[in-house]
C-alpha cells in the first residue's frame, strides 16, 4: 500500500473512532441527564421558583422584565427563562420536563465539548475518558437534571473557553474565533450576569500570561469582539433599563453581582469551603484528581506542558475567585469541572493503553486512586444502607447497590491493571460510576419524591381552595404551592402578618406549616377552621379557612 493509501486508512479509522466515541457519549448523556427527567416534582427552593418566573413570562408575554407572583423579579437575567419557555412551547406548557430540559441539553452539549477539548489538548482517548469523567461526576448529574441556571451558564462558559483556546493555538483563525467567544460570553452574561464574562477570561488568560504570550492576550481583547459582547448584553439590558429606569437597573446590577460577591446575604462560607466541597461534587473522580495532576506534569508528558498549564490554571483561577467571594455554593465552580475531568481522563487514557509511552508509570499512578475507590465503595456499601435505614428504610437496598457498584468497578479495574496491563480498567470505573448514578435516578429519586409528596399535597390543597377566596401561604415551599395550585398566594412570613390576614373581612384561605401554626394558634380569630392537613417530607401543613368576617 502506498503512503497516500495508508494515510487514508488511518484517517478513516480515526473518523470511525470519533463517530463511535460520539455515539457512546451521546447515549451516556441521554441516560444520565434525560432519562426520567420529568418523573419527579419540582423541588424547592430553585425549581418551582424558576418555573414560576418562566410561566409568568409566558402568561404576561413580557420577555424583558421578569416577575414572580406579579412582583418584579431581579435576581437573574432572562436567558434561562427564555429557554424554559422555548421547551414549554414545544411541550404545550411549563412543566417538569420543560423546566429541566435546558439543563439537560446544556449538560449533553458540555459533555461533547469536553470530549472535543480533551481530544484537541491531547488525543481522542483522553477526550473520551475526560468526557465520561465529566458525565459521571455527582455534581454534574445533579445539575444537568435540575431546573437551575448553573449548567446553562457552564455550557456558554465552556464554549467561550474552547474558542479562546482555539484562538491561541490557531492564530490564523483568531479574529473570527475570538468574536465567537465574545458572543458566547454575552450569552453567558444573559444567563447569570457578568460572571459569564469573567469566568472564561479567568480560565484562559492566566495560562497565556504564564507562557508570556502577550500577543495571544492582546488578540483576546479584540475591539470588534467586545462590541459584539456589548451588543448581545445590551440587547436585553438596554430594554430592561428603559422599562424600570436606568438608575434602578444599575442598582440591581451592582446589588446582584458586586454586593453579592463582597457581602453575600445567604450561603456564606469560609474561604476554605471549596477544599471539601469540590471533592464532594467531583466524586468519585476526586479520588483520582491529585494523580491526574501528577500525570499532567510527569516527565513523559513534557510535550503537553502547555495543555496541563492551561487546565491547572483554569481550575486554580476559578477556585480562587469563588473562594474569595463571601457567598459560596458548590454549583458555582461547575465551570472548572471540564478541566478537572480532562486531567483525570488523561490519567485513565494513559493507564488504559498498555502500549502507550509512559503507560507503566501511569498505571502506577492509578493504583492509589483504585485503592481509594475500593475503600470508598466498601464504606458506602456498608454505611449508606445504615444511614438510609434511619430515615428512608426503603432506600437501604438501593444504597447498598450504589456502594456495591462502585466497589465492583474498583476491584475489576484493579484486576485489569494487574493482569492485562490496564486495558479496560478505565471503562470499568466509568461504567460502575454510571450504574451507581442511574440507580440513584431510577430507584432512589422516585422514593424520595413519594416521601416529599409536594405535587400530591398541592393537588389536594387546590381541590379544597375556594375559587372566590383570597389565598396566602407562609414562607416554606411557597413557590411550589403557587406553581402546583395555579393560584397566586400572598406571602405571610411573620406571625403578625398571619393574624392580620385572617382578621380582615371576606373569605380567605391560608396554607401554613405546623411550626408557624403553633406560634399563632392561641390568637387565631373566631371562625378560622382547618379544612385539610397533610405531611410533606418531615413537615406537617395545615390549610385554614376563614369563612366570614369577625
Amino acid at each position: 500500500m502506498n503512503s497516500g493509501g495508508a494515510v487514508n486508512v488511518r484517517r478513516a479509522g480515526l473518523e470511525e473512532g470519533r463517530a463511535r466515541d460520539l455515539l457512546i457519549l451521546t447515549l451516556a448523556g441521554l441516560a444520565l441527564f434525560v432519562w426520567r427527567l420529568g418523573s419527579h416534582d419540582l423541588w424547592p427552593p430553585d425549581e418551582p421558583r424558576f418555573a414560576l418566573v418562566a410561566r409568568e413570562m409566558w402568561q404576561r408575554a413580557d420577555y424583558a422584565v421578569l416577575s414572580l407572583d406579579d412582583r418584579l423579579y431581579t435576581d437573574k437575567p432572562p436567558l434561562f427563562f427564555w429557554a424554559i419557555n422555548g421547551f414549554g412551547r414545544l411541550l404545550g406548557g411549563v412543566d417538569e420536563w420543560a423546566a429541566r430540559l435546558p439543563s439537560a441539553v446544556a449538560g449533553l452539549l458540555a459533555l461533547l465539548l469536553t470530549y472535543w477539548l480533551g481530544a484537541s489538548l491531547y488525543e481522542r482517548r483522553t477526550g473520551l475518558y475526560g468526557a465520561l469523567v465529566f458525565a459521571t461526576s455527582v455534581q454534574i448529574v445533579e445539575r444537568a437534571r435540575w431546573a437551575s441556571i448553573d449548567m446553562t451558564l457552564s455550557l456558554f462558559v465552556l464554549s467561550a473557553v474552547v474558542l479562546l483556546w482555539r484562538s491561541w493555538t490557531a492564530p490564523e483563525r483568531a479574529p473570527w474565533v475570538v468574536r465567537g467567544a465574545w458572543i458566547l460570553m454575552g450569552l453567558a452574561t444573559l444567563a447569570k450576569g457578568p460572571v459569564g464574562l469573567l469566568l472564561p477570561l479567568l480560565a484562559v488568560l492566566p495560562a497565556m500570561l504564564l507562557e508570556r504570550d502577550l500577543l495571544a492576550v492582546r488578540r483576546v481583547f479584540l475591539p470588534s469582539g467586545i462590541a459584539l459582547y456589548l451588543a448581545v448584553t445590551l440587547a436585553w439590558f438596554g430594554i430592561f433599563a428603559h422599562r424600570v429606569g436606568a438608575a434602578f437597573a444599575v442598582q440591581v446590577l451592582v446589588h446582584q453581582n458586586v454586593e453579592r460577591y463582597v457581602d453575600a446575604w445567604n450561603s456564606r462560607h469560609p474561604v476554605w469551603y471549596y477544599l471539601w466541597r469540590f471533592p464532594a461534587g467531583f466524586f468519585p473522580w476526586s479520588l483520582a484528581f491529585p494523580w491526574g495532576i501528577a500525570q499532567g506534569y510527569a516527565p513523559e508528558e513534557a510535550h503537553h506542558r502547555r495543555s496541563v498549564t492551561f487546565l491547572v490554571t483554569w481550575i486554580v483561577a476559578i477556585l480562587v475567585f469563588f473562594s474569595l467571594s463571601t457567598g459560596k455554593r458548590g454549583v458555582y465552580i461547575i465551570p472548572l469541572y471540564p478541566a478537572a475531568s480532562i486531567l483525570v481522563g488523561r490519567l485513565l487514557a494513559q493507564a488504559g493503553a498498555p502500549g502507550s509511552t509512559g503507560g507503566r508509570a501511569a498505571r502506577r499512578r492509578l493504583l492509589p486512586p483504585l485503592a481509594l475507590w475500593i475503600a470508598s465503595g466498601a464504606f458506602l456499601a456498608i454505611g449508606l444502607p445504615f444511614l438510609a435505614r434511619a430515615r428512608f428504610p426503603s432506600l437501604a437496598p438501593v444504597a447498598a447497590i450504589v456502594g456495591l457498584s462502585l466497589l465492583g468497578g474498583g476491584i475489576a479495574s484493579c484486576v485489569l491493571v494487574r493482569r492485562r496491563g490496564g486495558a479496560g480498567a478505565p471503562a470499568c470505573l466509568a461504567v460502575s460510576a454510571g450504574i451507581a448514578l442511574l440507580v440513584v435516578v431510577g430507584a432512589a429519586v422516585p422514593r424520595v419524591n413519594a416521601y416529599q409528596n409536594i405535587k400530591g399535597f398541592a393537588e389536594q390543597v387546590k381541590a379544597r381552595l375556594d375559587p372566590g377566596a383570597r389565598f396566602a401561604t407562609t414562607e416554606q415551599k411557597r413557590d411550589a404551592w403557587v406553581f402546583y395550585t395555579g393560584r397566586f398566594a400572598e406571602p405571610l412570613d411573620t406571625p403578625e402578618r398571619v393574624l392580620a390576614y385572617l382578621a380582615l373581612p371576606g373569605r380567605r384561605d391560608l396554607l401554613i406549616e405546623e411550626g408557624k401554626l403553633r406560634e399563632v394558634r392561641a390568637a387565631l380569630p373566631a371562625g378560622v377552621v382547618e379544612i385539610l392537613r397533610g405531611r410533606v417530607g418531615s413537615q406537617e401543613y395545615h390549610l385554614l379557612e376563614r369563612a366570614s368576617a369577625p
